[in-house]
């Protein structure tokens, strides 16, 4: 089985040394526990490389030695989400595992995907309340700040900004997390709280220019802005925006999008 699902990931051998090899050991050194975690390790690695049906393929081929548990459905789910099929997932996973906090993250990302905020909601606060006490710092605050989105999503941004806060207590370097945060403090009618955020946001790898820098951080205050239907001051932020950054594309096509008695030229 090892073999075969390293096959699954490298393809056939075809280097000349591999010819005529039996590259299948006749006796396994490995012990079942042992065999069991390579088996859902290598088919993560499948889920993470967005081979879906080949990840989906190891899987039946484990569950045919009589494999099973949750450890198996959840890679299973995850691998149903990515070709597109949410909702198999969610039945896959109903009902099962109701302690486990990963199995409510899957389904909490499944519902999403399907539009099912309420219970999208319900799922990530499930996957928050049974995580363990030695969740990784970084994966806990990957939940509160998907709790924030569906939060915002759901315009309750008060409740949003509050996860979001709780994320970057956890990893002050998740940057998504202070992206979301701007766009509900922006949504809050907090500009100025917005503009922090959307700068602090910004990875270095976008260039050291702090006018670069300046003028995406604008844009993406206009954009909020935008959003919450304040046209006036958005128009003022794609402009200020063009200033930082003369010729920026999006503010550009942003302000040109917009009713004609608010455009202008800086």
């Amino acid at each position: 089985m090892r073999a075969l699902l390293l096959s699954l990931l490298l393809g056939p051998a075809s280097s000349p040394a591999f010819a005529g090899r039996d590259t299948v050991p006749q006796e396994s050194t490995w012990d079942a526990a042992e065999s069991e975690a390579v088996q859902l390790e290598l088919i993560s690695v499948l889920i993470d490389s967005d081979q879906f049906d080949k990840a989906l393929y190891a899987i039946s081929e484990v569950r045919s030695t009589g494999t099973q548990g949750a450890g198996l459905d959840i890679l299973q789910a995850r691998a149903l989400i990515g070709k597109g099929l949410p909702l198999d997932a969610v039945l896959l996973l109903d009902d099962k595992y109701m302690r486990n906090h990963e199995r409510h993250r899957v389904v909490c990302l499944a519902q999403l995907d399907l539009g099912e905020l309420d219970e999208a909601e319900a799922a990530c606060r499930k996957a928050l309340r049974y995580a363990p006490g030695d969740l990784d710092s970084k994966e806990l605050a990957e939940l509160h700040n998907n709790l924030g989105f569906i939060l915002a999503t759901e315009n309750k941004h008060e409740e949003a900004v509050l996860s979001y806060y709780e994320a970057l207590k956890l990893d002050p370097n998740l940057r998504r997390a202070r992206n979301n945060l701007g766009f509900s403090q922006a949504a809050l009618g907090r500009d100025d709280q917005a503009l922090g955020s959307f700068r602090a946001a910004l990875s270095p790898t976008l260039g050291f220019d702090a006018e670069l820098l300046e003028g995406e951080a604008w844009y993406n205050l206009g954009v909020a802005q935008l959003s919450r239907g304040d046209t006036l001051r958005a128009k003022q932020s794609f402009l200020t925006a063009l200033k930082h950054v003369p010729g920026h594309a999006q503010a550009q096509a942003a302000l040109d999008g917009m009713t004609p008695n608010l455009k202008e030229t800086p």
